[in-house]
C-alpha cells in the first residue's frame, strides 16, 4: 500500500501509529506553516529553493528557522519518507509545521512540531490544463502588506471570501491589484500577460506573493523569443489588450487563461513553457537514489 509512512518530528513511522491521522492534523491545526511540496518519483527537483522561501516566511514573523528544516539537512528526512513509501510517479509532500509555546529562546523564537505526508499523483509533472481558466479583477480586495508576513497571518477566512467573489460572478480565478489598483497576483498564482513580443508581469512592490515555479518561469520565458518585462504599472486594461495570459504557481505549474471578461486568448506561450518546465522537472536531480530508504 502506497502512503503508509510519514515523517514526524525527525522520524519516519507508520501514519497509524498517531491518534490522528495526518490529515486530521492539518484540519486541526491553528497557527502553522503548511507548504505542499513536489516531488518527481524520489526526487523534489526545486528543494532548495523551496527552504529557502521557507526560510524567508519564518524570517517575516521573526522566527528562526530551525537548523532541522534547512538544506540539506531536511533533504536527507524526506528522501527517507519518500523512500519508504516507494512513490515511483508523481507525489505531493503535505508538510505542516506547528509553533510549540512557551520557548526557552531568548529572542522569543517557538520552538516546532512537524508532520508531513505523501499524496500519490498520476503524473511526475505539472499538467497543462486543457479547459482554459476564466478571469475577473477584484473590487473587494487589495495586497497591501508584505507578502511574506500575509502569508502567515492571512486568515482562511480571508482566503475563502476572496474565492467567493470570483464564484459569485461565475470566474474560476480572481485578480487581486494593490493598494493603488496595479493589479498583483490572482487568489493563488502569479500572473503573466502578453502583448506582442513582451511579457508582463507584476513587480514586488505590487506585494504579490514570489512562487517557486513562477521564478523558475520567469527564467524560461527567452525560449519562447518573447521578453519579459517586470512593471509596476500594470491595470485591468492590459488584460482587455492582450493575446495571452498564464498563470503560474506551486500547486498547479502553469495554468492557461481561456478569458477575461468577453476578450479570448490563445495557448501558444504557455504550452511551450509547460514543455520546458516539464523537461526540466525530469532532468532536474535533487535526490541520489537508493541512498536511504
Amino acid at each position: 500500500m502506497s502512503n503508509r509512512y510519514i515523517l514526524y518530528n525527525q522520524s519516519v513511522i507508520p501514519r497509524d501509529s498517531l491518534h490522528l491521522s495526518p490529515e486530521e492534523w492539518f484540519d486541526i491545526a491553528g497557527q502553522s506553516i503548511r507548504q505542499s511540496l513536489f516531488a518527481s518519483g524520489n526526487r523534489i527537483p526545486f528543494l532548495k529553493s523551496w527552504l529557502d522561501l521557507l526560510e524567508k516566511r519564518f524570517s517575516s514573523v521573526g522566527w528562526h528557522l530551525p537548523d532541522e528544516f534547512s538544506f540539506p539537512e531536511f533533504k536527507n528526512e524526506l528522501e527517507k519518507l519518500l523512500n519508504r513509501n516507494r512513490l515511483f510517479k508523481g507525489s505531493w509532500i503535505h508538510l505542516l509545521i506547528i509553533p510549540v509555546f512557551p520557548s526557552t529562546e531568548l529572542d522569543f523564537s517557538p520552538t516546532f512540531k512537524c508532520i508531513a505526508f505523501t499524496e500519490e499523483l498520476e503524473y511526475d509533472y505539472f499538467p497543462l490544463n486543457i479547459k482554459g481558466v476564466s478571469i475577473g479583477v477584484s473590487e473587494k480586495f487589495h495586497n497591501t502588506a508584505d507578502p511574506f508576513y500575509s502569508s502567515m497571518v492571512r486568515t482562511p477566512l480571508r482566503n475563502l471570501m476572496i474565492r467567493q467573489e470570483a464564484l459569485v460572478n461565475g470566474w474560476d480565478d480572481i485578480v487581486i491589484t494593490d493598494q493603488n489598483g496595479y493589479l498583483s497576483e490572482t487568489s493563488g498564482s502569479n500572473i503573466f500577460i502578453k502583448i506582442k513580443d513582451q511579457i508582463l508581469t507584476p513587480a514586488p512592490a505590487n506585494h504579490y506573493y514570489p512562487r517557486i515555479i513562477t521564478g523558475i518561469v520567469r527564467g524560461l520565458i527567452g525560449k519562447t523569443g518573447c521578453s519579459l518585462t517586470v512593471s509596476e504599472n500594470i491595470t485591468g486594461d492590459y488584460l482587455s489588450k492582450a493575446e495571452e495570459v498564464f498563470l503560474t504557481d506551486d500547486q498547479n505549474g502553469i495554468q492557461w487563461v481561456l478569458g477575461y471578461e468577453k476578450k479570448r486568448y490563445y495557448r501558444k506561450i504557455s504550452s511551450i513553457l509547460h514543455e520546458e518546465l516539464t523537461e526540466l522537472i525530469r532532468t532536474t536531480d535533487q535526490f541520489q537514489p537508493g541512498s536511504s530508504g
